[in-house]
């Protein structure tokens, strides 16, 4: 009853067609049972037997015909009733299956990062697919089927019962066998369902995740290992639907042979009504015949009881498993009378007093104190592990500290609208995500939609009016002069379609620092207040670093910069240098500053100046930190 009232919004915004709908079956019901009424008259009248008096007259030729056309519209009636239910219940289904998705994907779209963290993709995909496939089906053909068999049942009954008390409590004592086997049944098919649907889950992230990293699983030769797991899987995901189906196939036979005994029972004692009309009263042979066809419209809606009450506890399973997503809340939110809704823009000062954020028993930041002057090009460096990607997360709000407070232009960020935060701030993470698009609209991929109207939830598709139409392709100029910025222009130029090259699934048409450099584009083109960059220029060569460095100098003319980054080459360029150890921040300064001091930059600086001189003589050893130690290793006078 739960998931019923939970799915009530939805239905509420369709009760006009279901009740048309489901008044279409009933009458559809009542309607099907005339034409063995006719039959029933014809009969008795062609036998002379509409009573127990044998002198009472039979039938005309004339009035046969009229019970035969009244079969005729009987049936025009009742098919004509079943296209309305079809056109209301099964479109207010695919209608409720819409507003469902539309819900869950918006929802979706307000989660976090610490969400997505525990999230499988493949899991999410399969609930949007599957399980919401499973209660569609539900509210449409189950519910349908449900109004049927009951109004059938009530309108057959009826008819029996005034036909035959006797032959109705025969068929009335094999209900409550059918009963109790589908409160049973109904139970496992509700459990084994969701198990099946979990197993479907795994296979679907396990598949997700293998052509994601396809590469690696080729780079390391292990696709018969891969294979097999998947093998494993799909076998766990067999045993279950078998037990599923173990559960939900010999119902059908089942209730096919509690039907047939019933119908033994009905010729039985029937024939004995008949022939016996002193003991039964008055009960012709189309009496008899009416019966027969009228419980015969019973069979159907009797076997389909066992597949609607499978349809119905799989649907019931699924609308849970998406309740989920539909009731997932973010971590990081507007709260309502602390968010500052007047806020629409930020110049970019930055602020750090007393910082503090663990994950667990594991201190990431520990009061953290730092003033960052709107405008600022500040470098960010530390060994891993130091802080430097939860320091930027917590400038957007991808999470919030534990202890103390950061601020933009003195606000509280937590003050600060989301929208309003995000849209003056552009991030280039790590790993640089791209979409399978082309490379104009991956580099332009902020520009449109920021004006959009918020797309309404909770409402009918029918009284929406259908959102505006988004531009094609961006901006071609800004996404032009973003790319010359990143050092990118000349590349793309090279490439036969140009801006219109497709890119493969997360840009793996491109090398590594080809989609770092297009993923710094797509942050410049925005014209951001703040712009991030963590330790995005790993992957490209000094050359290509320096034409970046040069961009990002004249894009970051009264705008706040935040770069990330291990290099000395990267860092040495900017207006203020943070050094970050174990979360505290230990050094503070210029370039040539943090060098005098001969602290953790400085020394930074003598490792990789040790690791270029190696790389100049063509020693194996490349990286700076390993070629640090085996310098520190070697005799004094060799050093010198």
């Amino acid at each position: 009853m739960d998931s019923l009232r939970t799915l009530w919004p939805y239905l509420r915004l369709h009760t006009r067609q279901y009740v048309i709908g489901l008044l279409a079956v009933i009458v559809a019901n009542a309607v099907n049972l005339l034409p063995y009424y006719f039959i029933r008259l014809t009969i008795d009248g062609l036998t002379g037997a509409t009573d127990a008096s044998p002198g009472t007259a039979g039938v005309t030729l004339g009035q046969v015909g009229l019970y035969a056309l009244g079969i005729v519209l009987a049936a025009a009636t009742a098919g004509a009733l079943m296209l309305v239910m079809r056109r209301q219940i099964v479109v207010a289904s695919r209608q409720t299956e819409y507003e469902i998705r539309r819900d869950i994907y918006g929802n979706l779209q307000t989660l976090d990062k610490a969400y997505y963290d525990r999230a499988r993709t493949g899991d999410l995909m399969n609930r949007l697919t599957g399980d919401l496939s499973a209660v569609r089906e539900m509210l449409g053909f189950g519910a349908w089927q449900i109004v049927n068999i009951v109004s059938g049942f009530a309108t057959a009954f009826a008819v029996m019962f005034g036909l035959s008390w006797q032959l109705t409590l025969i068929v009335l004592a094999v209900l409550p066998v059918i009963v109790g086997i589908l409160f049973y049944l109904a139970r496992q098919i509700n459990k084994r369902h969701t198990l099946v649907q979990e197993q479907n889950s795994l296979i679907a992230a396990k598949a997700q995740e293998n052509f994601s990293g396809a590469r690696v699983v080729k780079g390391y030769a292990i696709e018969d290992r891969e294979v097999a797991d998947y093998r494993a899987m799909n076998l766990e995901l067999l045993r279950r639907n078998i037990s599923l189906a173990k559960v939900d196939g010999p119902l059908r036979a089942f209730m096919s042979l509690l039907i047939g005994f019933a119908f033994a029972l009905i010729l039985l004692v029937g024939g004995r009504l008949i022939l016996s009309p002193a003991e039964g009263g008055s009960f012709t042979v189309g009496m008899f015949v009416q019966f027969v066809g009228t419980l015969e419209r019973l069979t159907w809606p009797m076997l389909m009881v066992g597949w609607i009450t499978g349809v119905t506890q799989r649907g019931l399973a699924s609308w849970l498993r998406l309740r989920e997503l539909l009731e997932a809340r973010p971590k990081v939110y507007d709260e309502r009378g602390r968010t500052e809704t007047g806020i629409r823009t930020l110049r970019g000062d930055v602020g750090f007093e007393n910082v503090s954020l663990r994950y667990g028993d594991r201190t990431v930041l520990d009061r953290v104190n730092l003033h960052i002057p709107a405008g600022t090009f500040v470098g960010i460096t530390g060994p891993t592990g130091s802080g430097k990607t939860v320091l930027a997360g917590l400038i957007t709000r991808s999470m919030d500290p534990a202890d103390g407070v950061v601020r933009l232009d003195g606000h509280d960020v937590r003050t600060i609208p989301l929208r309003t935060l995000r849209e003056n701030i552009a991030v280039v993470p790590q790993e640089p995500f791209l979409f399978s698009d082309t490379i104009a609209n991956n580099i332009g991929f902020g520009l449109e939609g920021r004006d959009l109207p918020a797309i309404p939830t909770g409402v009918s598709v029918v009284t929406t009016p259908p959102p505006p139409e988004l531009p094609q392709q961006p901006d071609l100029d800004r996404v032009r002069e973003a790319a010359r910025l990143a050092g990118l222009a000349g590349d793309v130029e090279g490439f036969p379609q140009g801006y219109d090259t497709m890119l493969g699934e997360r840009g793996v048409t491109l090398s590594g620092g080809q989609r770092q450099r297009t993923a710094i584009a797509r942050a410049i083109v925005r014209e951001p207040r703040i712009l991030i960059l963590d330790d995005s220029l790993s992957a490209v060569d000094t050359e290509t670093e320096r034409r970046i460095l040069d961009g990002l100098r004249e894009v970051s003319r009264g705008r706040t910069v935040l770069l990330i980054g291990h290099r000395v080459s990267t860092l040495r360029h900017a207006d203020q240098i943070v050094v970050l150890d174990e979360g505290r921040v230990v050094e503070q300064g210029t370039h040539d500053d943090l060098l005098a001091r001969g602290g953790h930059y400085a020394e930074l600086e003598r490792l990789q100046r040790l690791a270029s001189d190696l790389d100049a003589e063509d020693q194996p050893i490349r990286d700076p930190e390993v070629a640090a130690a085996d310098l520190e290793r070697q005799p004094q006078e060799a050093v010198k």
